[in-house]
C-alpha cells in the first residue's frame, strides 16, 4: 500500500484575488458534493455581508441624513457609539495576544458518544451488571429510540456516590502529598542553611578566623544557588515563584510542561538550594506550584477503563484539581488552611464555585493536620505543641513564653488612634510597592532583551549570589553598622542570635537579622522583641534596605524562589525602623510598639508588591497568632493595594510578569476601555477566517486541513445549507483519522436518505439502526483512547502518515463526535459581551454568526486579549472611521446580516 502524500492545495472552493486580500471570511471543506459543485455566485452570495459591510461603513454619514435628516442621523448616531473598526486592523495585524499559548475548554461535554456512555451506565447499573464495561452500541441504539428503557434516578444516584466518593478520595490524597512535601522541603532549607551559617560562625566566632569564615561562607552559597541554577537550566519553566504561572493554568491557559511532575521535581531542588544559598527567596510560591502540579495531576489517578468515571478526567475538574492544589500548596506554606482557601479563591482560581470552596476547604485541612502530625513524630523527645504551627509567632518549642499563658504585656498592643497610622503605614507600602514592581519591570525587560543564553544565565545567579553572600557578611563586620546588644534582656533563646564580633554576653544586630533564616528566625524577632533597644533605627534600615534591593535585582533570574518572605522581613525592617524614629524623634509621651509596626509594615509591602488583600490578612494574622491584628492589617493592606496601584499606575507583581510573557490572560471583567468602546464581534474575529468542516468531510480533506490550520476547534456545518451544527476539536479529529473502520464510501451512505444522520435537529432521539452505523461509530471510551497524547500528537506531514491513497478518498461523518450547539455570538454583538461569555464559561473558542446561523469567524483568548489595549495604547489603535452603522427596516438602507 502506498502512504498518501499531498492530498493537494485544498483552496477555498471559488477562490478569487478577493481571497488573496483576506477578505475571504470562511472557508468550508468537505462534503459529498464536489467542491466545483458550489457557484463563484453563491460564494458571493454566502460573503456578500462581509463586502456589504465595509460599503455600508463607507457611506454611512450621507444615508443616515437621507432616512432621518441631519437631527435625527445625529441624534441615533449618538446614541448608539462610534463602532471601532480600528480595532479590527489592530486584530488583523498582530492576530491576537499570546498566540504561542494554547488554552482548554471547560464546557460541558455535549456529544451524542458522551450522551450514549451515561444513558448506557445507568441501564448497566440498573440491570445489575458492571459499570465499567465499555458501551455497547445495541444500547445506545435502543435507548435513543425509547427501546424500553426507563429512566432509573435510584441508579444514577449510586453512580454519582461512587464519583462523589472517588473524587474526595483525590482531594484528600491532594492533601496528605503536600503535607508531606512541605515538610521535606521546608525542614530541608533551613537545615542545611542553618549548618551553612554555623559552620561559617564558628570559625570566626570560636576561631576568631574571620577570613576563613568568610572565604567558607561565600563559596557555600555560591556553590547552592548554582545547584539552585542547575534545574532550572534543564526545565525553564520551574525558574521564578510559580505563582504566576499558577494563576495561567487556572485561568485555562496551556503553559508547556509547567504542571509535569519532573517540572515539579526541579522546582522543590531548585527552591530548596536556594532558601540555603542564603539568596532572598521564600518557600511560598514555589510551594503553591508543587501543589498546582499534584492537584492537575490528581485526575491521572482515575482508571481509565472505568466509564462511570470519565467526569473526572475533563479539563474541568482538572483545573479544579489544580486549585485545590493551590490552596493545600499555600496551607503547607503558612500552616494556615484558611489563608490557602481566600489564597485560591483571590488569586488563583478564575472560576469558583461552592463545591470547590469545600473541596479546597477539606485539602488544605487534611495539609496542616497532616503537617502537624509528621512534625509531632519528628520532635525532638518532646510534644510538638500546636501554637508552634504559627510560623512567625516567635514561641519557642522548648519552652512556652508568656504569649501563651495569655500574658497581655508580652504582645503587641495599639490603641484606637494608631489606625490613622497604620493608613500611613499602608500607604508608605504601597509606594515601596509600586517602586519595587516598576524597578523589577524595567530590570525583566533588560532580560528579554539582551537574550541571554544559559551560560549568562548561569554567570548572572553566580555574580547575585556571590554578592549577596559578601554583603551580608561584610556589612555586619563594618564599625559603622556594629550595634552589640546584652543578650540577658532579650525574649527569646540564644540560638535566635549571633555573637559574630561582639563580646561574650552580647549580639551584633546586624549579623542576627542577616545571618539567620529569614523567616524562621529573623522575622520572628522583629515581631517578638518587644525592646526598643533589641534592634537599633540603623540597623533596621540597613537589614531591609540589603534583602529589598537584592531582591529587586534578583527576582527574575534562573533560580526558583519566592517573594513573600523576604518582602515580609523588609517591610518588618522598615515599620520597626519607622516606630523607631517616631519615639526618639517626634513623640514624647506616646510610645508606639516596635512589633506592631513591624507586623503592620510587613502586610503594607507585601500587598503593595504582590497586591493581594483578603488572604494576605489571612496569612499575617495567623502566622503571629494575634487575632485581633485583623483589622489593622486589614486596613494596611487596602491602602498599599490602592496607593499602589495608583503611584505605578500597573497590576501587582504576577500580573506584570503574565504581561511581559505575553500571556493571553482575562480577568473576570472585560477591561474598561473596551466597556465604552462601541467594539462589536465581527471587530475581534480571528484573522485569517474560519475553517468550516461539513458533518460528512473526505479523508483527504480532513488530512489536509489539519496539515494546513493549525486551529483548536473547527464549526461542523450543515452539507446543504452551510448552517452551524457542531464544533469539533483538533484533537478528536486526529483521533479519528487512526480509526480506519469508521470510514466509509460514497455509495454506501448517500447524502439524500439522512441514513447517516446521528443527530436530529429537535433532539437526540433519533438515531439510525442499521447494522453499518452500530459498527462505524466509535464509543466514548474508544474515542478518549484514541487522542495522542503530549508529545505524541502528530503535526505537518505526519499527521494522517498512516493513511493510503484509497483511504483518502472515503468519508467520515463527524456528527457522533461533535460538540452539539456550540456557544455562539451575533456578529453584531458587542465585544464585551462576547468577553463576558468566554470568559465565565472557559471556553477555548467562540463561533460568531450571521442571521442565518453560518459561521463568519471565530474568536479566541488571544484576541480577546487585545481589548486590554483600548485606552491604553491609543496610538496602536488609532480610529480612522468612526462611523455607526444603523439599520431601519423596510428601508433602502440594507443591513449586511439580513
Amino acid at each position: 500500500m502506498t502512504a498518501v502524500g499531498n492530498y493537494g492545495s485544498l483552496e477555498p472552493k471559488g477562490k478569487s484575488a478577493a481571497a488573496d486580500r483576506g477578505e475571504t471570511r470562511g472557508v468550508r471543506f468537505g462534503g459529498l458534493k464536489s467542491s466545483a459543485s458550489t457557484s463563484s455566485e453563491e460564494r458571493i452570495e454566502s460573503d456578500s455581508w462581509f463586502h456589504r459591510d465595509f460599503s455600508i461603513r463607507g457611506g454611512f454619514g450621507q444615508s443616515v441624513r437621507n432616512l432621518f435628516g441631519g437631527g435625527r442621523g445625529s441624534m441615533i448616531e449618538s446614541l448608539l457609539g462610534p463602532t471601532d473598526h480600528s480595532f479590527s486592523d489592530m486584530v488583523q495585524e498582530k492576530g491576537g495576544l499570546g498566540l504561542d499559548y494554547s488554552s482548554v475548554d471547560r464546557g460541558i461535554i455535549d456529544t451524542a458518544v458522551w450522551h450514549s456512555r451515561k444513558l448506557s451506565l445507568i441501564q448497566d447499573r440498573t440491570v445489575g451488571r458492571d459499570s465499567g464495561v465499555t458501551d455497547r452500541r445495541a444500547h445506545m441504539l435502543n435507548q435513543c429510540q425509547g427501546g424500553g428503557y426507563v429512566y432509573d434516578h435510584e441508579a444514577v444516584k449510586r453512580l454519582e456516590r461512587e464519583r462523589v466518593r472517588l473524587e474526595y478520595a483525590l482531594v484528600v490524597f491532594t492533601g496528605l502529598v503536600m503535607a508531606v512535601i512541605g515538610v521535606a522541603v521546608s525542614r530541608t532549607a533551613d537545615n542545611i542553611l542553618e549548618m551553612k551559617l554555623d559552620s561559617a560562625l564558628e570559625w570566626h566566632e570560636t576561631h576568631g578566623n574571620w577570613y576563613r569564615g568568610f572565604f567558607q561562607h561565600v563559596g557555600t552559597s555560591v556553590a547552592l544557588a548554582m545547584i539552585a541554577f542547575m534545574p532550572v537550566a534543564i526545565a525553564p519553566v520551574s525558574g521564578g515563584s510559580g505563582i504566576a504561572e499558577a494563576k495561567a493554568v487556572l485561568n485555562g491557559i496551556i503553559v508547556p510542561l509547567c504542571t509535569d511532575l519532573s517540572t515539579a521535581l526541579c522546582k522543590a531542588i531548585s527552591v530548596v538550594c536556594s532558601v540555603a544559598a542564603g539568596l532572598p527567596a521564600g518557600l511560598e510560591g514555589p510551594m503553591i506550584f508543587l501543589g498546582l502540579a499534584i492537584g492537575d495531576n490528581a485526575n491521572r489517578l482515575v482508571p481509565r477503563n472505568k466509564p462511570k468515571f470519565d467526569l473526572l478526567r475533563t479539563d474541568r475538574q482538572r483545573i479544579d484539581f489544580a486549585a485545590v492544589g493551590c490552596a493545600a500548596g499555600v496551607a503547607a506554606a503558612f500552616r494556615s488552611p484558611i489563608s490557602g482557601i481566600l489564597f485560591a479563591m483571590e488569586e488563583g482560581s478564575s472560576f469558583w464555585s461552592t463545591r470547590l470552596t469545600w473541596r479546597c476547604f477539606l485539602s488544605a485541612c487534611v495539609t496542616v493536620i497532616t503537617m502537624y502530625a509528621i512534625m509531632t513524630r519528628m520532635g525532638r523527645g518532646h510534644t510538638f505543641h500546636v501554637t508552634s504551627m504559627a510560623v512567625f509567632n516567635g514561641i519557642d518549642e522548648e519552652r512556652f513564653s508568656d504569649l501563651v499563658k495569655g500574658n497581655v504585656k508580652d504582645h503587641p498592643n495599639f490603641d484606637l488612634w494608631e489606625y490613622a497610622m497604620f493608613v500611613v503605614m499602608g500607604s508608605l507600602g504601597g509606594i515601596v510597592g509600586a517602586f519595587f514592581c516598576v524597578v523589577n519591570r524595567k530590570i525583566a525587560i533588560l532580560r528579554r532583551r539582551l537574550s541571554l543564553t544559559t551560560t549568562q544565565k548561569g554567570i548572572e545567579v553566580f555574580c547575585i549570589a556571590a554578592t549577596t553572600a559578601i554583603l551580608i557578611w561584610v556589612l555586619p563586620s563594618l564599625s559603622m553598622f556594629t550595634k552589640c546588644s546584652n543578650l540577658e534582656s532579650r525574649q527569646l533563646g540564644e540560638s535566635y542570635f549571633r555573637q559574630f564580633n561582639c563580646p561574650e554576653g552580647q549580639y551584633n544586630e546586624l549579623a542576627t537579622l542577616l545571618l539567620n533564616p529569614l523567616g524562621a528566625k529573623g522575622i520572628t524577632l522583629l515581631f517578638t522583641e518587644g525592646d526598643a533597644d533589641a534592634f537599633c533605627l540603623t540597623t533596621c534600615l540597613v537589614a531591609g534596605c540589603v534583602e529589598f534591593f537584592i531582591l529587586i535585582v534578583a527576582f527574575g533570574m534562573s533560580v526558583s524562589a519566592g517573594i513573600f518572605i523576604p518582602l515580609l522581613f523588609a517591610g518588618a525592617c522598615f515599620g520597626r525602623a519607622l516606630a523607631l524614629f517616631l519615639n526618639n524623634s517626634v513623640f514624647d509621651d506616646i510610645y508606639l510598639d516596635p512589633r506592631t509596626y513591624a507586623i503592620i509594615g510587613s502586610a503594607s509591602t507585601l500587598g503593595g508588591v504582590a497586591r493581594v488583600l483578603i488572604s494576605l490578612t489571612s496569612i499575617v494574622t495567623h502566622t503571629v497568632s494575634l487575632s485581633f491584628f485583623m483589622t489593622p492589617v486589614m486596613v494596611a493592606c487596602l491602602f498599599s493595594q490602592e496607593v499602589g496601584n495608583y503611584v505605578s499606575g500597573m497590576p501587582g507583581i504576577y500580573d506584570i510578569i503574565l504581561q511581559l510573557r505575553g500571556v493571553p490572560f482575562l480577568e473576570e471583567e472585560c477591561p474598561f476601555g473596551a466597556r465604552h468602546a462601541n467594539i462589536r464581534a465581527r471587530n475581534i474575529m480571528s484573522p485569517g477566517g474560519v475553517v468550516s468542516l461539513m458533518s460528512q468531510i473526505k479523508v483527504k480533506d480532513l488530512v489536509g486541513v489539519l496539515r494546513e490550520h493549525e486551529h483548536s476547534d473547527f464549526p461542523v456545518t450543515d452539507v446543504e445549507n452551510g448552517t452551524l451544527i457542531g464544533m469539533i476539536s483538533r484533537i478528536d479529529c486526529l483521533a479519528l483519522l487512526t480509526q480506519k473502520r469508521i470510514f466509509y464510501s460514497n455509495a454506501e451512505e448517500p447524502v439524500q436518505d439522512g441514513t447517516r444522520e446521528f443527530i436530529r435537529t429537535e433532539s437526540m432521539e433519533s438515531y439510525d439502526s442499521t447494522d453499518s452505523v452500530e459498527d462505524a461509530t466509535l464509543t466514548y471510551l474508544e474515542l478518549d483512547q484514541a487522542r495522542p497524547r503530549h508529545p505524541n500528537v502528530p503535526t505537518g506531514d505526519n499527521i494522517g502518515a498512516n493513511l493510503t491513497a484509497q483511504d483518502g478518498q472515503l468519508y467520515l461523518h463527524l456528527t457522533p463526535y461533535m460538540q452539539i450547539a456550540p456557544i455562539t455570538v451575533h456578529g453584531h454583538g458587542s465585544a464585551e459581551r462576547a468577553y463576558e461569555v468566554f470568559r465565565c464559561l472557559g471556553l477555548r473558542s467562540i463561533v460568531v454568526v450571521d442571521n442565518s446561523s453560518r459561521p463568519i469567524g471565530i474568536i479566541k483568548r488571544h484576541q480577546l486579549a487585545l481589548l486590554e489595549e483600548v485606552g491604553h495604547s491609543e496610538h496602536k489603535v488609532a480610529r480612522q472611521k468612526q462611523k455607526s452603522f444603523v439599520y431601519r427596516k423596510g428601508s433602502g438602507f440594507k443591513n449586511q446580516f439580513e
